[in-house]
């Protein structure tokens, strides 16, 4: 769950601060019962994974593969948290007044591969 609100985060390419903020203001964290170290901690982990692993040549930037996003998509099995997250990830995105077009692949990557697992499972 931290590392796709981190992903919401980094997507557009930088971590505006008022993303940050919309994150801490939000309370999500608490009702995700994630600490806030344990947040900085993974969103930094997640970064040093991204930078590592990426083929983009340019320093500083990264190329999120769609593999990795399903990869961590996948990772959120619960509908209920399914939706607290996704929540939060469209906060994240708005928190700047604008959702770059990463931003909008990233969240409707997410609510696809959730809504159609959803309509999988009612079957």
């Amino acid at each position: 769950m931290s590392r796709l609100l981190t992903l919401a985060m980094i997507a557009d390419g930088r971590l505006a601060p008022q993303e940050l903020k919309a994150l801490h203001r939000s309370g999500l964290l608490a009702v995700l019962r994630v600490s806030e170290d344990t947040f900085d901690e993974t969103a930094g982990e997640l970064c040093q994974d991204l930078l590592s692993t990426s083929r983009n040549r340019e320093p500083g930037m990264v190329d999120i593969e769609p593999e990795t996003i399903d990869r961590l998509l996948e990772e959120v099995q619960d509908p209920a948290l399914r939706a607290t997250v996704l929540k939060g990830m469209l906060e994240i995105a708005r928190a700047d007044s604008v959702i770059d077009h990463r931003e909008r692949r990233l969240l409707r990557r997410a609510v696809n591969a959730w809504a159609e697992s959803e309509f999988a499972a009612a079957l």
